[in-house]
């Protein structure tokens, strides 16, 4: 599939199935499980999980088609491979493990699709695809956000699907087209009926392009509106092209166009209505039962979509998810997603508006080339979201595959096949030359993304995963105890992790039913200040003193796990009120809610430097420094 790939590219795929695998303990965003592996753990499991408010029956904003037979299935298929090891042994494979990284690993699965299509995009266009794809893969966009359960690395997927399918028909259509004018021209010129026969025939041969990969790309288009309806401004200059092939040619009537739109729409009713069905269904504004006796309406219906849509109209709702200033996309969110690909790209379009004033209209791209689908393919998109005020990174990580195509070539060029033999002398005046600034460039490229992989792929938010895990084997240990969990300056917890039975489900088994007590309370403070914490605590604590003097039967832990960072201020807000146990630190963890105070540590190093030799100084100061990047979990006692 991949003939003579350099060994760095296959060495790259290998690491990302490794860093899925290990497994990555950083935690982007909340919504990377809130938008997905809670929701369908919770389901699938039937476990204690925080659904969020996107999720809510009586207003969804998020169609759940995609996450269903994406996540849930995996989550079903481990349902059914628990079901038949239950049968052999007590083993259990249902773990915080499987819950993160099954998701992942399929993720990582999709991830492949884009690198698949990057090359079958160079290939069939007759480009350089080699460095491309090393590119891709040493992205830290395709190792850590790629291999992540984000509903924009759905929309990372789908929106390289849409632009294969887009490319493999401008390149057929182009193809076709100059297949065309030569028969005509041969015909033309026949000087004999036999011959006149012979390229009519050959005319009628030729296959019709007006509506090829029509049905792939209204799939694709309503799939990915209804995953997040931001897509149509990624969807919108592909269609575009897709629309406007050939147009423009004396053998392509104008009627296409028109005839290419219908011919979408109707193509799309299929998949909007499974969608709205599914959406329908889960959420329960439709049921079996009504559907039997035919007592179905348009009441019964929700379309998510329209509801996302109206919830992101009103200013006053994207304010509580935090308002951004307009030029944050182009300025600091490319940037910092894709580094000196998009310094390239902003280059060349700069080069483009120049070209286009001066009058070089000959140097630009047209709408029938893969460049000039490229540059709108991230263009477009990226001036639509800036509109919005509401702007974060992952917003954008689709645009990964156009800005590779497009300034791979600045970041790694790739050598051409000589084709003459050129002197010596002459390739050694010139190799230093060309080497020097691709090397160059080369190299700053992989250490950012090494460097970004490493923050966001482990250190950021690192603790959290890990302390999860911790309570889920505390909990399976302590069986009869209720765990009681405060948790400061630290994004929130999924409650999923903690795999306890939830006490809204009747469960069953062979031969009964029956219900659970809650027995995980998770109590989320934010980044509140540490003196409204202590108070929290202190409450919380008097009364479970009271349920322990109430009911003595059962056993109480109350649970704080808070940065490192926030040690001293801890004790200092306590005052002694009442005893802080440290169990364990989790290692490594940044949270820049509380980020270390360096300065504090480095006055610490110098106010102790001639109190003790030079090295003992400097080891002691090193171990503070580290032990600052970590998440502590303290048990008080009750």
């Amino acid at each position: 599939m991949f003939p003579e790939l350099p060994p760095i590219y296959w060495c790259l795929a290998l690491t990302r199935i490794i860093l899925v695998l290990i497994p990555q303990l950083g935690y982007i965003h909340p919504d990377e499980f809130f938008q997905s592996i809670e929701v369908q753990a919770g389901k699938a499991f039937h476990v204690e999980s925080n659904i969020p408010w996107e999720y809510n029956a009586t207003f969804p904003v998020r169609s759940v088609t995609i996450p269903y037979f994406t996540i849930g299935m995996v989550y079903k298929l481990a349902n059914v491979a628990e079901y038949f090891l239950k049968q052999y042994s007590t083993l259990s494979i249902i773990t915080p493990y499987l819950v993160v990284v099954g998701p992942r690993f399929l993720m990582c699965a999709l991830s492949f699709l884009v690198d698949l299509i990057l090359y079958k995009i160079c290939v069939n266009n007759n480009e350089k695809y080699k460095n491309r794809l090393v590119v891709l893969a040493s992205s830290y966009v395709v190792l850590v956000y790629g291999t992540r359960t984000f509903s924009n690395t759905f929309e990372l997927v789908l929106f390289a699907l849409l632009q294969y399918y887009v490319c493999e028909s401008l390149v057929f259509s182009n193809t076709l087209i100059k297949k065309r004018e030569y028969l005509n021209y041969r015909y033309e010129r026949s000087r004999t009926v036999v011959e006149k026969a012979k390229f009519h025939k050959l005319r009628l041969l030729l296959t019709s392009d007006s509506l090829r990969n029509c049905v792939q790309i209204s799939v694709i288009t309503v799939l990915g509106f209804f995953n997040r309806p931001t897509f149509l401004a990624f969807a919108m200059f592909p269609v575009f092209f897709w629309l406007y092939r050939g147009l423009g040619n004396k053998l392509v009537a104008p009627m296409n166009y028109h005839l290419r739109i219908l011919a979408l729409i109707v193509c799309s009713i299929p998949t909007i209505l499974l969608s709205v069905l599914i959406d329908s269904f889960y959420y329960g504004y439709i049921t079996w039962g009504e559907v039997g006796v035919l007592h179905v309406t348009i009441d019964n219906f929700v379309f998510t979509p329209l509801n996302f849509i109206l919830y992101n109209m009103d200013s006053g709702n994207l304010a509580e998810h935090g308002l951004h200033p307009r030029f944050l996309h182009v300025l600091v969110n490319m940037p910092l997603l894709f580094g000196l690909l998009a310094l390239f790209a902003y280059y060349n379009f700069c080069q483009a508006v120049y070209n286009l004033v001066t009058g070089r209209h000959h140097l630009l791209p047209t709408v029938r080339s893969i460049k000039g689908l490229m540059m709108l393919s991230y263009l477009g998109p990226l001036t639509i979201l800036s509109i919005f005020p509401h702007q974060e990174p992952r917003f954008l990580i689709p645009l990964i595959l156009p800005l590779v195509y497009l300034s791979t070539n600045s970041v790694f060029p790739e050598s051409d096949n000589i084709l003459i033999k050129l002197e010596a002398s002459t390739l050694k005046n010139r190799a230093p030359e060309m080497a020097k600034s691709p090397t160059t460039f080369l190299k700053l490229w992989l250490v950012v993304n090494l460097i970004l992989v490493l923050f966001f792929g482990f250190l950021h938010q690192g603790g959290v995963y890990r302390s999860g895990e911790f309570l889920y084997k505390d909990m399976k240990r302590h069986s009869r105890t209720d765990f009681y969990v405060v948790t400061s300056h630290i994004y929130s917890m999924p409650k999923s992790l903690v795999l306890q039975k939830s006490s809204d489900v009747l469960h069953h088994t062979k031969r009964t039913k029956y219900t659970v007590n809650k027995r995980f309370f998770l109590y989320e403070k934010g980044s509140s200040d540490l003196d409204l914490v202590v108070k929290d605590l202190q409450i919380l604590r008097g009364k479970l003193q009271d349920y322990r003097w109430n009911f003595k039967s059962k056993k109480y832990k109350l649970i704080l796990i808070i940065p490192s960072s926030l040690e001293d201020r801890l004790s200092y807000s306590a005052n002694s009120q009442f005893e802080f146990k440290l169990v364990t630190t989790f290692y490594p963890h940044i949270s820049t809610e509380a980020f270390p105070d360096l300065g504090q540590d480095l006055f610490y190093f110098y106010s102790n430097l001639g109190e003790q030799d030079f090295y003992r100084s400097v080891l002691r100061c090193l171990i503070e420094f580290f032990h600052s990047f970590g998440l502590n979990l303290y048990e008080i006692e009750v």
